[in-house]
């Protein structure tokens, strides 16, 4: 089936909205909206909307739509790309849609499935799940709704949500609009590979319920999006190849996609998802190991190795240089509450990260697999911290986070000199066999410029990402044209610009170095045909108005 037929929300009052007016008034009194993770500052805008149900989002996107007033929607603002800062016209934060509806068990898969509103954060939802108690279920009217979740309860294993964007704050709907990954990806996939099911809000107000499995794209590569007036508008989905690697660059396509695959990734300038029903995986025992080595490029060696080795599975590959734990142990010196591990080794100069399943109740623990790659490449297990107990786990991940936490606080107080600073944060990912050629591009040009940068990151699906943290302007003028360097060259190699942090505004510039002008005009007849007036998310991916 390719024709899908949009809905109108039960009427709200859009008087009884919370609405801030006034650019002025949104400055003095609600600054933590101009900006997101990116550091990226608004634009003057003159509205901030706050609505707190379906019902009041359908009717601010109705005034904004009549008024042809241009409109960014705002969830937990964790993005890196400066995709839910305003441009102008207006700002809608969803944050009050921050419930989980149902916890059901599929009967045809027979996986159990979370269904949530879009600002759920992935951290509550996380916690929520390992303990099994989910805020209003018991309670809610709908017996069946109550039914499953004690079912849920009574199921003796334990379940989780395997996507997990290194910011965990981040929200749902967020983690689905930018295909979001992380480290886990190795393993699990992206954000992708989990979503069931989701409610997308249309920029006339209408919403569009999507099951994966449902709706997919004529022989032709065509939908039909109807509206509740009778109104049919035909949608060409793009014919370009995709890269042969991770990628959230451009709208997701492959011949008679299903449409849910539209949405997700597309960075919300096509749709406003709501809710989201994602998969869940049973909880298994892990170890998780963080291997000290001596050199950057002993870890991209023992990367490689480990990746070649078909008897050991890992749930992820991670990546920190040098000069990321020396950043790290200068937190730990300063700071040693924060950082919550033992002293980084002082002769430790690079370090991978992994993790993988583990049965601590067995009696003869084998490491020998393990242990023999790691000695291949001229390390030592005895080199390691090893944990395996949640809490070592949950102290391991928040070690993990610190690096691009350290570097944000960093930006932000050197943003207080120089505001127009941002952090420059290469996202690219190139396809097996090319990650020390990028490796040595990344290092040579940073050192040659002179730039403070380091590196950190999911170096199992060869993606690191090297943070460049400018000084002052002219050096962020310099990351910036490094930074299309290496864009242009993973595209060369066959990777993509952007592997998990989307395009936004920040990045809408290197679109152009991955597709050909007649490709992103493909991306601009699919944004058009569902947003004709060009309101919704004005200037992320496309940085001017789009034209028929």
């Amino acid at each position: 089936m390719h024709e899908i037929y949009s809905k109108t929300a039960p009427e709200a009052d859009f008087s009884q909205v919370k609405r801030i007016e006034g650019f002025a008034t949104i400055q003095a009194e609600y600054s933590a909206y101009l900006s997101d993770e990116s550091k990226l500052s608004a634009k003057p805008f003159d509205y901030l909307f706050f609505p707190k149900s379906e019902s009041e989002l359908a009717a601010v996107v109705k005034w904004l739509n009549m008024q042809k007033i241009p409109f960014t929607v705002a969830g937990a603002r964790t993005g890196l790309v400066g995709g839910c800062v305003p441009a102008e016209g207006a700002l809608i934060s969803l944050e009050f849609l921050d419930k989980v509806l149902e916890v059901y068990r599929d009967e045809l898969s027979g996986e159990w499935r979370i269904k949530a509103q879009t600002s759920v954060s992935l951290k509550n939802l996380d916690s929520m799940l390992r303990v099994k108690q989910i805020p209003l279920l018991e309670q809610n009217p709908d017996e069946a709704i109550r039914r499953h979740y004690a079912e849920f309860r009574e199921d003796p294993d334990q379940y989780f949500y395997p996507p997990d964007p290194t910011e965990m704050s981040a929200s749902l709907g967020g983690s689905v609009v930018t295909n979001a990954s992380g480290a886990r990806t190795y393993r699990y996939g992206p954000t992708r590979a989990w979503v069931r099911g989701m409610r997308v809000f249309l920029a006339n107000g209408e919403y569009l319920d999507i099951p994966r499995g449902k709706y997919f794209a004529s022989r032709e590569g065509k939908f039909i999006v109807c509206d509740s007036k009778g109104g049919a508008v035909p949608l060409t989905i793009p014919d370009y190849p995709l890269p042969r690697t991770k990628s959230t660059a451009g709208f997701y396509t492959a011949p008679q996609m299903d449409l849910i695959d539209l949405f997700i990734g597309s960075e919300g300038v096509l749709g406003i998802v709501t809710s989201v029903d994602v998969a869940l995986l049973r909880r298994e025992d892990k170890v998780s190991i963080i291997q000290f080595l001596d050199s950057d490029e002993q870890a991209v060696t023992l990367a490689d190795a480990l990746r070649s080795e078909d008897r050991i599975r890992l749930d992820f590959l991670e990546f920190y240089s040098g000069n990321a734990l020396d950043l790290l142990r200068r937190l730990q010196r300063e700071e040693p509450s924060t950082v919550g591990m033992p002293p980084i080794p002082e002769d430790a100069r690079a370090a991978v990260f992994f993790e993988m399943s583990f049965d601590p109740h067995q009696e003869d623990l084998d490491f020998s697999i393990l242990e023999a790659v790691i000695d291949g490449c001229g390390g030592s297990l005895e080199r390691s911290w090893a944990g395996y107990e949640s809490r070592e786990l949950d102290r391991f991940k928040v070690f993990r986070h610190m690096v691009p936490e350290t570097i944000n606080s960093i930006i932000a107080e050197r943003k207080k000199q120089y505001p127009g600073i941002h952090k420059l944060g290469t996202d690219m990912a190139v396809p097996d066999g090319h990650m020390r050629e990028m490796w040595d591009l990344y290092r040579s040009r940073c050192e040659e410029l002179q730039l403070e940068w380091c590196a950190f990151g999911h170096i199992g699906n060869n993606h690191i990402h090297v943070n460049i943290l400018p000084r002052n302007l002219e050096e962020l003028e310099k990351g910036m044209q490094l930074y299309e360097i290496f864009a242009q060259r993973a595209v060369e190699l066959g990777g993509s610009v952007s592997a998990e942090h989307g395009i936004g505004k920040i990045k809408a510039k290197f679109l152009k170095l991955m597709f050909t002008p007649e490709q992103i005009d493909q991306m601009r007849s699919v944004k058009k045909a569902l947003d004709p007036q060009n309101l919704l998310n004005p200037n992320d991916i496309f940085p001017v108005e789009v034209t028929a």
